[in-house]
């Protein structure tokens, strides 16, 4: 290209023979102010905004309409910011399945006006802002407090969209709450039941085998004795799915003979987990694990996970990973026991990649996240073990009683003697900086496993009886303290809400 850099009397420049005008500031005044992003295909301007500062971004969507309606309202921008926040949207989509139909109902008076004035949000964006809200609400000390009174019920399961109550002697056994959200009214449903469950009720078997409940915003899974009745979940409807006996060919379970009482002993030990639309569930006897995917309703995969009967203390099934704690006889003297907890890894690897980690006590639960898991158990040291491309890295011990992940993968919250420390999971990897902060003190129950609300805040136990602390984990403050009267506990933890239950009464603190 040939510029001539001599400027015309006019105030021109010369380049490839043709003149360009020369703007000058008071025309840059007179029309509007030029923005060179409008030049720009949105996903270079994706590019450059995802390499700015999270406050960055923030302070970005103030600047003009522009900025908040097309430059920075994409998915990717904010999936990004949920990702690293650990936000996910079916944590945070407030009504049960069902955004759509409730949104205008869900929306605080703000969202509804921000939206009239600049339009709506991209999908990811609108997860951040109702994660958002949940963490203004906590700051501000605002909990809605809502009492469900209800009849004396057998059997509770508790979620953050629905409350499951069943009393075997009612003409309609199971009921389901639809929580809507706080200040929202309560919705009522009856489960309808599949045949071979309203056989059960009928024969009284659920009082010698009670069933087990488990569900997620998708689907609601009863089990009895390796049988499992599946409802999936829509609009705010529990429809009747199927039901399957695991580990017996697809005709068992036509003829009224099959579940013998020799059946029902031998699979009655049972224990399961579910994640996203996968359900793994062992069988002690057998020392096998299956998964079964229940939205095509196959069970796709069989684990043996032990040589010999084992009792199967705790499990926990992710999107790729399987974890089960049993307790077994030692190989050379069988009045003894061994503790283990056996880890398997699927994803981008052979299915016989497992880590087996012998412990002290029994396992009482697994927590993962990211690349990091813990196992507690009711021995005195935790094992913590880091992931690397989907293979194990390394593992090390810390001496706790209970612990937490911070949802960022940043920190390990712990408790021991009454107090609660910090680990920086970064800075561990550096020998020379201090890793381990102290950050509250001597006013803490380990009878309560420290769990995260979110980023910011853990739920603790304190010292005193049925009294209860939110914590701010960057502030190392507490922002509320929950006294109950006697006769309530604690039956739930969610990132909306927190369900406390009495004998006549359920009472859900709400966040959003």
């Amino acid at each position: 290209m040939n510029i001539d850099c001599t400027i015309t009397k006019l105030g021109d420049m010369n380049i490839d023979g043709r003149k360009t005008e020369i703007i000058s500031p008071s025309k840059l005044n007179e029309s509007e102010p030029y923005d060179i992003f409008k030049q720009l295909p949105l996903e270079i301007i994706n590019t450059i905004v995802l390499k700015l500062d999270f406050n960055d971004i923030l302070n970005l969507k103030l600047v003009n309409k522009k900025w908040r309606c097309i430059y920075l309202n994409q998915n990717e921008i904010w999936g990004k910011i949920c990702k690293n926040l650990n936000i996910q949207a079916i944590d945070y989509n407030r009504c049960l399945n069902d955004r759509e139909r409730h949104d205008s109902q869900c929306m605080s008076y703000s969202e509804i006006v921000s939206q009239k004035l600049f339009g709506s949000l991209c999908d990811n964006w609108l997860t951040f802002n109702h994660y958002i809200t949940v963490v203004k609400n906590m700051k501000n000390n605002y909990f809605p407090f809502i009492k469900i009174p209800h009849r004396r019920f057998e059997q509770s399961y508790w979620t953050d969209d629905y409350i499951v109550n069943m009393n075997y002697y009612y003409k309609k056994p199971i009921e389901i709450l639809i929580l809507n959200g706080a200040n929202k009214p309560i919705e009522r449903r009856i489960l309808p039941l599949f045949n071979l469950l309203r056989e059960f009720i009928k024969k009284c078997f659920l009082k010698k085998y009670p069933v087990k409940v488990i569900g997620n915003k998708r689907f609601l899974v009863l089990e009895i004795c390796s049988i499992i009745f599946v409802y999936s979940i829509k609009n705010t409807e529990f429809n009747k799915k199927f039901f399957k006996v695991i580990q017996k060919s697809v005709d068992y379970g036509l003829n009224k003979d099959d579940f013998n009482e020799e059946f029902l002993i031998d699979h009655c030990d049972t224990k399961f987990d579910l994640y996203e639309n996968k359900l793994s569930l062992v069988h002690p006897a057998t020392s096998t694990l299956f998964v079964t995917d229940l939205s095509t309703e196959k069970t796709y995969k069989e684990l043996q996970f032990s040589s010999k009967g084992c009792i199967v203390d705790s499990m926990k099934c992710s999107d790729y990973r399987l974890m089960i704690g049993i307790t077994r006889p030692k190989k050379k003297n069988f009045k003894a026991t061994e503790h283990l907890a056996i880890l398997h890894q699927f994803k981008g690897c052979k299915e016989n990649n497992r880590l087996q980690i012998p412990l002290v006590g029994p396992v009482t639960q697994f927590k993962a996240i990211g690349n990091y898991i813990g196992v507690e158990n009711r021995g005195s040291a935790t094992p913590f073990i880091t992931l690397k491309n989907n293979s194990f890295l390394n593992m090390f011990w810390l001496e706790c009683d209970t612990f937490s992940f911070d949802c960022t993968r940043n920190y390990i919250y712990y408790n021991v003697n009454q107090s609660i420390f910090q680990y920086d999971i970064l800075k561990s990897t550096m020998a020379k900086f201090e890793v381990i902060q102290k950050i509250a003190g001597d006013a803490i129950s380990n009878l309560l496993p420290l769990t995260p609300l979110n980023d910011r805040y853990l739920l603790v136990r304190t010292t005193l009886p049925n009294s209860y602390e939110i914590f701010d984990v960057k502030e190392h403050v507490s922002i509320r303290s929950i006294h109950l009267t006697p006769g309530y506990s604690l039956v739930h933890v969610g990132k909306l809400s927190m369900i406390f239950s009495h004998s006549y009464k359920t009472m859900v603190v709400a966040f959003n």
